[in-house]
């Protein structure tokens, strides 16, 4: 097996199933297919945004505007290679951890000695979200974090099973810094490959923007929101988050290990299916894993993941997730409504309100009162005037995470081991943080996110004067009580719907908003709200406080009932828009960017996304669905401004 015999192979769109094909003839080698990626990387991977460098570091950590057309998609920060793994290993010399190219080596000795390939996974790259521990990597998630050794002392289980399988990773990707954003300090930004003026996908969108260009096989992601299926909905890819507790979040930069999910990104259902069966099942370092013991299917997932008719299957449609609230969602609503015509033709039952209606306004209405009255009531407000409670109003309910952030991430700094960063006062002390003027829509720095786990503020107006007085207050305290309650409120709201319709699977655009503008406004999350005042008592008094309490609402980026249920979900791509509105941009005395009104459209072939969903444990009905309607309509297209490179 040499460079030359692999002529015959085009990287461009291959999966698995070709590559190993490829490896079995001799017309491939693990070494010939790593060479061709890190070409890629090399043409592809440089900076895609502008901004003054500081004198002191050379980074963007200023102000920073994304290049049109840049060519480039700086979706990797750390490769794979000798000397380029670590900052405080420079030599980086240790037999013990071999790189990618000299991984490539081994298994293609021995796939000419035994004739057979290594795992499921023999010679396939994957590029890891930097929030993933690789013990020969420098892992920090993104952040310019100067640990003493910036290598974490072990893999996190999702990689030692990657590896095991026969794996090459490739490189780390870059992040929204601490799993929040597009941006961070160690990398910059990721731009989008249809369009690098545009989010590949916030967090994880490093790794769509890599598996998207054909700059990986495949990619790790994580989401706590929306940051595996919204890079895969931004970028035309396959993103599965499975079952909360089907894969092992030990070894993970945590955001909240309540809804922390590693996503699988692949360009097919079919790669996605192999990637996650090698990565699934009990893990005795994350207790949350223990309940998939006698819940996995007999067969492998990827047995699932084929084309077949599906008639029997009864498919339920989400119209909560397809209002227009304004131009920008219509394009994408309308590509939806396409989506559910070719599921039809493949034999489904479409479990379809039809629009303006739900079929989950009815539960939702007879289970609160009983199963969370305190909540129904808080929600509807005033008896005179009561909010009806929607859908969207309950999966976008999000309870603070801020007690829970600092515990995981104290803990996960202990177990690390480090000696000069050991909690978050010394992360914060010895790291170098971009910052920016606030943006509407658009993530808070990251020295302000850690700042605020350490102290909280709270202003309320003193009954007797009528002043505002704000209170500083430690965080304290795990508090994750109130997201459980919400965990199980949307379960028992899922669980009765499917089983009054008879469903098998639920379906709903993505997102009904393109891939906003980098570093620009997006459209509104909060469209309306209404005014509660409540008495607060403290020891220095009573005080009154001021809510504006949120009564419509819209999934900006990607629709959260999947990470607030718990249940799993794939997203395949369903096409591309014609066009696309932006919002106006409004500059305060500060400096700060608010939306305005929308901007006429302007013509752009953006990708957009459908979700599937399911039960808990209902990774193999989802896998055939999304495998049956891919097949049934073909509409990922690659990237055309990354396109094949010369040989």
């Amino acid at each position: 097996m040499s460079c030359g015999t692999a002529q015959a192979f085009t990287l461009e769109e291959a999966t698995i199933k070709q590559v190993h094909q490829a490896m079995l003839k001799g017309q491939l080698s693990s070494q010939d297919l790593l060479k061709q990626y890190m070409k890629r990387i090399g043409a592809f991977n440089g900076t895609c945004m502008q901004g003054a460098a500081d004198p002191a570091t050379g980074r963007q950590l200023g102000t920073a505007t994304p290049v049109e057309n840049a060519g480039q998609l700086n979706a990797l920060i750390t490769l794979n290679v000798r000397g380029q793994r670590s900052k405080t290993d420079l030599q980086d010399n240790d037999p013990g951890m071999p790189d990618a190219m000299e991984t490539a080596a081994r298994l293609d000795a021995e796939l000419k000695r035994t004739g057979k390939l290594a795992g499921p996974l023999h010679g396939i790259p994957i590029v890891i979200k930097d929030q993933f521990d690789t013990f020969d990597m420098r892992t920090t998630a993104g952040a310019q974090a100067n640990y003493a050794n910036d290598r974490p002392p072990m893999d996190s289980t999702i990689v030692a099973r990657l590896r095991a399988a026969g794996a090459i990773i490739l490189a780390k990707a870059n992040m929204g810094e601490y799993a929040s954003g597009d941006r961070s300090t160690g990398g910059g930004t990721s731009c989008n490959p249809y369009d690098t003026s545009r989010s590949a996908g916030r967090s994880s969108g490093g790794v769509a923007a890599a598996v998207s260009a054909n700059l990986s096989m495949c990619g790790i992601g994580e989401e706590t929101g929306p940051s595996t299926r919204n890079p895969a909905a931004n970028t035309s890819l396959v993103g599965m988050v499975s079952t909360h507790s089907l894969l092992s979040r030990a070894g993970l930069i945590p955001a909240s290990a309540t809804l922390d999910r590693a996503g699988v990104l692949c360009r097919t259902v079919a790669d996605t299916a192999t990637v996650l069966d090698v990565l699934k099942g009990y893990d005795p370092k994350d207790p949350a894993t223990a309940f998939s013991v006698g819940r996995l299917p007999a067969k492998p997932l990827q047995a699932f993941a084929t084309p077949a008719s599906l008639k029997g299957m009864r498919i339920g449609v989400i119209r909560d997730f397809m209002v227009p609230f304004s131009h920008a969602d219509d394009e994408s609503i309308q590509i939806a409504e396409k989506a559910l015509g070719d599921l039809r033709k493949t034999g489904a039952t479409v479990v379809d309100p039809g629009a303006g209606n739900s079929l989950f306004t009815p539960v939702i209405n007879a289970l609160m009162p009983s199963i969370a009255p305190q909540r129904y009531k808080a929600l509807r407000g005033p008896a005179d005037n009561p909010t009806p409670i929607t859908l969207r109003m309950l999966s976008e309910e999000e309870p603070s995470t801020v007690g829970e952030w600092r515990y995981f991430l104290e803990r996960y700094l202990t177990n690390r081991g480090d000696q000069r960063i050991k909690n978050i006062p010394d992360l914060i002390a010895n790291s170098t943080f971009f910052s920016y003027a606030p943006i509407d829509g658009v993530t808070t720095p990251p020295k302000q996110r850690l700042e605020a786990l350490l102290t909280t503020s709270r202003t309320l107006t003193d009954q007797k004067t009528g002043a505002p007085v704000t209170f500083k207050t430690p965080v304290e305290g795990l508090s994750i009580e109130g997201w459980y309650a919400n965990r199980a409120l949307l379960q028992a709201i899922i669980e009765k719907v499917m089983a009054d319709n008879h469903l098998d699977a639920l379906v709903y655009p993505t997102k009904t908003v393109p891939p906003p503008k980098l570093m620009s406004p997006v459209e509104p999350t909060i469209l309306a709200t209404r005014t509660d005042t409540i008495t607060v008592t403290r020891p220095e008094g009573t005080f009154t406080e001021t809510r504006r309490v949120p009564t419509e609402v819209r999934g900006s980026l990607t629709w959260r009932l999947s990470p607030n249920s718990g249940f799993p979900a794939i997203s395949v791509p369903a096409g591309f828009t014609s066009e696309a509105y932006d919002r106006t941009i409004v500059v305060g005395k500060d400096g700060s960017l608010k939306a305005g009104d929308l901007a006429p459209p302007v013509k752009v072939a953006l990708p957009v996304g459908l979700d599937f969903m399911g039960r808990a444990f209902s990774e193999p009905t989802l896998l055939q669905i999304a495998a049956t309607y891919e097949n049934a309509t073909h509409n990922r297209h690659a990237p055309p401004a990354f396109p094949a490179l010369a040989q």
